[in-house]
């Protein structure tokens, strides 16, 4: 006869301790609370990391974007 399953043998109850009120306990009680959410975290923070940096570096170094108003309205690049 197969096992049936059964719940956690510890509660994380104790964990839940209301609505939270600002961020400061949203972080703590949520986020912090649980050691599988850090690969969740580091995940999130390189890939904002990297799309940052991207959007900076293609606003800097493509030709394509033209930030300066002198520049937009020219329908063909003559700076290049």
């Amino acid at each position: 006869m197969a096992q049936s399953r059964t719940m956690a043998a510890e509660s994380r109850a104790h964990l839940h301790k209301g609505i939270p009120k600002n961020m400061a306990e949203v972080r703590n009680s949520i986020w912090l609370s649980d050691i599988g959410a850090y690969p969740i975290i580091g995940v999130l923070t390189f890939a904002c990391g990297f799309a940052g940096s991207f959007i900076a570096w293609t606003a800097m170094c493509s030709p394509d974007v033209r930030i300066t108003t002198g520049r937009r309205q020219q329908l063909l690049r003559t700076w290049e």
